[in-house]
C-alpha cells in the first residue's frame, strides 16, 4: 500500500473544491484534490452566481479567470416587479455570472493544477480515519493508498461518503415540490436578463438563465401533490406547457427551442450538518448543506464556504481550531438562508389557503414598497433576519 502526505486533501473536484485548492496553493499549501470523474458531464445544476457570490469569487481571486474562460455577465433580473439592474441595486455592485457548470469545473480544476495543486482524477475514496491535524484518506486508483493530511475537506456532494464515514449527522427538511431543469438552444429571450417568476396560486416557478455560446438553462418548480413528474426528454413539451402557465410569453420564447441536454427533476428539500467540522475533517458545499434549489443559493453558499474556510486556515497555525471557526460561521449564514428562503417560499410559491391569506395582506403593501421583500437572494446572508424583517415581508407592520 502506498503512503503520502499533504497539507490539505480535498475529496471532490467540483467548483468549490477547486476554488479552495487554487487559493490555498497560491498561499503555499501543498494540496491534493481527489476527483472520481475523469470528465465532467452536463447535469442539471445551478449555473448562475448571484451578485453576493460574485463578490466571494473576487475574494477568492477567481472572478477574472471565470470571465476569461467560461462565464457571462448578466446584469438584469425580472421577478414580476419590473426589470432590476443588480449592479446598481446590490451592496456588491456586481452582476450575475452565468456559465456551463462542467465548463466552470474544468476551468477551475485546470487553473488549480497550474498553481501547483496535485489533481488525481478517476480516484475512488474508500474511507477516512479521523484525527485532528493528522486525518488519513484511504483512496484507490490502480491500488489502494493511504494519504495523510494536516486537514481534509469533503467536497463530495450531497451524497457525501466522507460525511458518513466521519460520523456527521444530517438534518433534513423535505418539501412537497420538484425542481426540473434542461439545457436549451434557440431560446428567443434577452441574453442580459434572468426571468425568475412565480405563480403562487399554482405553486409554480420558472427561470431562464442565459449562458455563454447562445445556450439557456431553463428551470421549472412545481408541486408534487398532483403526481406530476417532469423528467426525461419526452416530457419537454410538458415542461414548456407548465412553464407557460406562469409566463404566457414563454410560448414565443420556446417556439424554436431545442433540448441540448437531459431534462431532469429533483426532490426539493434542504439538508444540513450542524457544525460541519470534526477531527480534522471539514464539509464544504453540498456535503455541508443543501438549500431549496428554487432560490438558487447553493453555488453561492459553496463559494462562501470556500472563502470562509480559506480565511480560517490562513488566519492561524492551529487548523483544528480553524475548522471549528469555519463550522461556526457556516452554521450562521446557512441558517439565515434557510429562514429567509422559507419566508419567500410561503409567500411566493405555497398554494395553500393559509399562504393565500398571507398574500392577500402582504402583496398590496409589497406593490407599494418593494423594499419589504428581503434581498438575501441577491445581496447575501449578511443582511439582517430579525423578526421585523419577516413582519415587513408579510405586511404585519
Amino acid at each position: 500500500m502506498n503512503f503520502s502526505r499533504f497539507d490539505l486533501v480535498i475529496v471532490g473536484g467540483g467548483v468549490g473544491a477547486s476554488a479552495l485548492a487554487l487559493s490555498m496553493a497560491k498561499h503555499g499549501a501543498h494540496v491534493l484534490v481527489l476527483e472520481r470523474e475523469t470528465q465532467f458531464r452536463d447535469r442539471v445544476r445551478g449555473e448562475a452566481l448571484a451578485p453576493w457570490s460574485v463578490a466571494e469569487a473576487k475574494e477568492l481571486g477567481i472572478a477574472e479567470l471565470l470571465l476569461r474562460t467560461c462565464a457571462k455577465v448578466v446584469p438584469w433580473v425580472e421577478m414580476g416587479f419590473g426589470p432590476r439592474n443588480v449592479v446598481e441595486t446590490t451592496p456588491q455592485k456586481a452582476p450575475f455570472f452565468t456559465f456551463s457548470h462542467p465548463e466552470m469545473q474544468e476551468a477551475l480544476l485546470a487553473e488549480a493544477e497550474r498553481a501547483g495543486v496535485q489533481v488525481r482524477r478517476g480516484v475512488t475514496v474508500e474511507g477516512i480515519e479521523l484525527s485532528p491535524n493528522n486525518p488519513v484518506v484511504v483512496a484507490r486508483d490502480k491500488s489502494q493508498e493511504r494519504i495523510a493530511a494536516q486537514f481534509v475537506v469533503a467536497a463530495d456532494g450531497r451524497g457525501s461518503g466522507v460525511r458518513k464515514w466521519a460520523g456527521f449527522t444530517t438534518q433534513k427538511n423535505v418539501l412537497p415540490f420538484h425542481f426540473a431543469g434542461v439545457l436549451l438552444t434557440e431560446v428567443s429571450a434577452r441574453d442580459d436578463l434572468i426571468p425568475y417568476l412565480f405563480s403562487p396560486d399554482l405553486g409554480l416557478v420558472v427561470a431562464i438563465v442565459p449562458l455563454p455560446k447562445q445556450r439557456s438553462r431553463a428551470y421549472l418548480g412545481y408541486p408534487t401533490t398532483d403526481g406530476l413528474l417532469v423528467q426525461g426528454n419526452e416530457k419537454l413539451a410538458t415542461f414548456m406547457t407548465e412553464s407557460q402557465k406562469v409566463a404566457p410569453n414563454l410560448r414565443e420564447s420556446y417556439a424554436q427551442a431545442k433540448s441540448a441536454g437531459p431534462l431532469a427533476a429533483f426532490e426539493v428539500g434542504e439538508s444540513w450538518v450542524d457544525h460541519p467540522y470534526r477531527d480534522g475533517v471539514a464539509l464544504l458545499g453540498d456535503a455541508a448543506s443543501t438549500s431549496d434549489p428554487t432560490f438558487g443559493q447553493g453555488l453561492a453558499t459553496t463559494f462562501k464556504d470556500a472563502r470562509v474556510l480559506r480565511d480560517a486556515l490562513l488566519g492561524q497555525s492551529d487548523w483544528d481550531r480553524a475548522g471549528h471557526e469555519y463550522a461556526c460561521c457556516h452554521d450562521g449564514y446557512f441558517q439565515k438562508e434557510y429562514k429567509v428562503c422559507g419566508w419567500l417560499r410561503t409567500l411566493f410559491q405555497d398554494p395553500s389557503p393559509q399562504a393565500q391569506a398571507l398574500r392577500k395582506r402582504a402583496m398590496p403593501k409589497i406593490a407599494e414598497d418593494l423594499s419589504r421583500v428581503p434581498d438575501h437572494l441577491f445581496s447575501g446572508p449578511d443582511l439582517p433576519v430579525e423578526d421585523s424583517v419577516r413582519a415587513r415581508l408579510f405586511g404585519e407592520c
